[in-house]
């Protein structure tokens, strides 16, 4: 069984499941054909794949991957896109502080001004 997993594995197709590789080393004719049959599980057939079958698969290999790499960039891009919203928090709040700070300046310099008017005689 180990051997026909690693056939598989090493012809370029995706590992088979236990279930598949015990269906293959079942015999066509037994009765646990039946069985398998009536379970569900299918068997595989005795001839190889067609070559459009290769194209299809190879074909769909090639968009998974594209599909891990589009996946990998979202992720990527999510992460980017909450270091720059957290950027962004943190410059709202120093503006806002440096905000109420000018304006606490200004007050002060209103009231030393209003005393060095009101102190300064006319």
């Amino acid at each position: 069984m180990e051997t026909i997993r690693a056939e598989a594995v090493a012809d370029g197709q995706p590992p088979m499941t236990s279930a598949e590789v015990v269906s293959k080393v079942i015999s066509l004719t037994s009765s646990t054909f039946i069985f398998f049959k009536n379970i569900g599980i299918s068997t595989p057939s005795l001839k190889t794949p067609s070559t459009a079958e290769q194209a299809l698969r190879q074909q769909l290999a090639i968009e998974k991957q594209g599909e891990a790499a589009i996946h990998d960039q979202v992720v990527d891009l999510k992460k980017r896109s909450e270091a720059a919203e957290e950027a962004l928090a943190t410059t709202h709040r120093q503006f806002e502080e440096l905000k109420k700070q000018q304006e606490e300046s200004n007050l002060i310099l209103e009231r030393i001004l209003m005393v060095s008017i009101a102190g300064t005689p006319s």
